[in-house]
């Protein structure tokens, strides 16, 4: 048995045992499902690869461990048709879907990339688009909270122009304390205890000082706070930009695709064409399965199951005895 007999049993699942024994016939069905699996495998290698690149940013050995998870599941996929041996209506109708399904993606996939110097094109006018309506939604958050400000500290101007018209009016206000002292006197022979009040009087700073001090304070505050959003409103615009261009993802950039192939015929008709290439090529093996004649391979199989069923029948009907 030659190696790529070997590989072929390997990647289809087919018994090495069982083929050495069978025709000539049998390891050429074989070599043509290894032949449609490796290019099922060279595809979705490729397409996988791509993927995890473009979209999810891993380096070279994860965008290879993506590759290899993609193949696996062809493999795994394409098995489910090659190891059964009745031919159904139902698996085939049921791999054709898996199939469809598999197309959209694949060919979705490579499009974006084949695509991608249009797209980004695309994308460049959406991210325009998006930082005009973001920028002015910005804008006038902006603009309500500098609005928010200048009304405070007017508010806060006006009270302090009173209270410096008090306070240059009355530097200095009487500040009076009272204080009481207990005396005990002896009045008629008997000791008593009298309270004598005492008033003091102060001149002291006018107290609403403190408060135009306090107001000054704030003051300085809020215009340190408008100039920060005065700041960033000048550069609101490139700050936006910068965003949608950080946050493109793989939504965006099918949405990009979709406005390409809808607007302009060849992408359109290149994209269908791409489609029904890899729609042909996914059903390659189950059509393959499904048209090709019993070989002595499946014959030697089943008959391996009947000796075997036959035995274990006969077997259990002398237990039951």
């Amino acid at each position: 048995m030659n190696t790529w007999t070997k590989f072929g049993c390997m990647l289809t699942g087919w018994s090495k045992e069982v083929i050495s024994q069978c025709s000539e016939a049998s390891r050429c069905q074989l070599s043509k499902y290894t032949s449609a699996m490796l290019i099922l495998i060279l595809i979705w290698g490729v397409t996988g690869f791509c993927f995890a690149q473009r979209y999810i940013g891993l380096p070279v050995w994860g965008c290879v461990a993506v590759s290899l998870f993609f193949i696996t599941i062809v493999v795994m996929i394409e098995r489910q048709i090659l190891l059964t041996m009745e031919k159904s209506f139902k698996l085939l109708a049921f791999r054709a879907a898996i199939a469809f399904v598999m197309a959209i993606v694949g060919s979705t996939i490579f499009d974006q990339t084949m695509f991608g110097k249009d797209i980004d094109k695309q994308m460049a006018q959406n991210i325009e688009m998006q930082t005009t309506e973001l920028t002015q939604q910005r804008v006038g958050i902006i603009d309500k909270k500098l609005t928010a400000l200048n009304h405070e500290k007017d508010s806060i101007n006006a009270l302090n122009a009173s209270l410096q018209a008090d306070v240059n009016k009355n530097p200095f206000v009487i500040q009076k304390s009272v204080t009481t002292n207990q005396q005990k006197i002896v009045v008629d022979g008997e000791i008593r205890t009298v309270t004598n009040p005492s008033v003091t009087t102060n001149q002291v700073a006018n107290p609403k000082q403190a408060i135009l001090d306090a107001n000054n304070k704030k003051l300085i505050i809020l215009s340190e706070q408008e100039e920060a959003w005065s700041q960033k409103k000048q550069t609101v615009e490139e700050d936006v930009r910068s965003e949608c261009k950080a946050s493109v993802g793989f939504l965006e950039e099918l949405e990009a695709m979709w406005t390409i192939i809808t607007t302009r015929p060849l992408a359109g008709v290149f994209y269908m064409v791409f489609f029904f290439l890899l729609m042909s090529l996914e059903l390659f093996v189950v059509i393959s399965k499904t048209i090709d004649k019993e070989c002595d391979y499946d014959t030697a199989i089943k008959g391996m199951q009947k000796v075997r069923v036959a035995q274990f029948n006969k077997t259990f009907s002398r237990l039951n005895l």
